[in-house]
């Protein structure tokens, strides 16, 4: 008798316990993957992501044309120097880089919090989450107040032009070219033992030559030299005050236009080239570009990232009830090699390189990073 008693008040103990788990499953929280398995149509929860990093880049470099002279093969002729542009050309050169992260939700990353379904009991949970305009969880249990964490916006991807000085063409190529020829004819006339002549002009148009005209530039770049040289010595001995500055000026950039007829003319211009790129596991380098440099070599801009650190945790936890998904980022750095050589380094934080961790949401206010996704604060109630 004693021993069916003993028996029966372990088995009531034993339905209690169950009872008492499954009231307490009921009353839980839990947190899945998104995948492409539907859930049920009954189940009431929300989405949340974690971040991920990725990278706009900005390079600035330098445009240069070259551009040869009209009157370039009589240069050492006429100015006697070697030192001018022989052909057109074109290169650019990297002047600087800037590489600024951008934080967004990963979409690879997704996952739904099933609220608990029993709502008629008087112990029904409440619990506060704190998603940022991404998605990204940044909190729980936490006051309206604490939730403020902004991501940064993505800069234009538009092209900015910073300077140019790409004016085409040459001003004193267009000069005149063509010259009056006079001839003088001479007529004789004889009576008895006087001789009598006559003068008779005749004038006609003729087109000058290249060469013609190219040393009418190298006289008139004489010319030039020489007023200059009479203004600032006080030649005329008159006192123009500060139009002799003015005056001076303009003399120089006749100068410098007809000297751009030998020696050619030199352009540049700075442009932005933007790119984006976003890193992964087993994605780590992009080609950007490559471009001639003055030499006329080839050279190739890469963007290359290297993990700093690497983590031994488990990749892939085993999801639990009350139990929330986050993120352990890694650094890395961030090289823009000009060649083989680093023209640009910088370490930033890349969550999509660390590992997936979860933790107890149980009576717990818990804060995370919106730009890392990791746990920064944890307080057990």
């Amino acid at each position: 008798m004693k021993l069916a008693r003993l028996f029966f008040q372990l088995f009531f103990l034993l339905v209690l316990i169950l009872i008492g788990g499954q009231i307490k499953a009921q009353y839980q929280f839990r947190v899945t993957k998104a995948t492409d398995k539907a859930l049920p149509v009954t189940a009431k929860g929300i989405y949340y992501a974690l971040p991920k990093t990725t990278f706009k880049v900005k390079l600035v470099l330098e445009e240069i044309n070259h551009i040869r002279g009209p009157f370039a093969q009589y240069t050492t002729k006429y100015l006697g120097t070697n030192d001018f542009i022989k052909a057109d050309g074109h290169y650019l050169r990297l002047l600087a880089v800037d590489v600024e992260p951008i934080q967004m939700a990963d979409p690879k990353q997704v996952y739904f919090i099933q609220f608990p379904e029993d709502k008629s009991s008087k112990e029904t949970r409440k619990y506060a989450f704190q998603l940022n305009d991404e998605g990204v969880l940044i909190g729980i249990g936490l006051q309206t107040n604490q939730q403020s964490q902004k991501r940064r916006s993505a800069a234009s991807s538009s092209q900015t032009f910073v300077y140019s000085d790409n004016t085409q063409g040459f001003k004193m190529a267009a000069g005149y070219s063509r010259a009056q020829k006079v001839d003088t004819i001479v007529r004789k006339f004889t009576i008895d033992t006087l001789t009598i002549k006559r003068f008779l002009y005749k004038t006609s148009w003729i087109n000058l030559s290249e060469e013609a005209r190219a040393d009418d530039a190298a006289q008139q770049i004489k010319k030039i030299r020489d007023s200059r040289f009479n203004l600032l010595t006080g030649y005329q001995e008159v006192n123009y005050g500060e139009g002799i500055r003015y005056m001076d000026a303009e003399l120089q950039k006749m100068e410098r236009q007809y000297l751009a007829l030998f020696l050619g003319r030199e352009t540049k211009q700075m442009v932005v080239r933007s790119f984006e790129f976003d890193p992964g596991k087993g994605k780590l380098t992009k080609h950007l570009m490559q471009y001639k440099d003055a030499n006329g070599e080839l050279q190739s801009i890469q963007l290359k990232i290297t993990p700093d650190n690497t983590l031994s945790l488990p990749a892939s936890p085993q999801a639990k009830p009350d139990f929330v998904f986050y993120r352990i980022p890694v650094k890395a750095t961030v090289q823009i090699l000009l060649g083989s050589q680093p023209f640009y380094s910088n370490v930033f934080n890349l969550p999509q390189l660390g590992v997936v961790s979860i933790t107890s949401m149980e009576n717990a206010r818990l804060r995370f990073d919106s730009h890392t996704g990791t746990l920064i604060s944890f307080d057990r109630k």
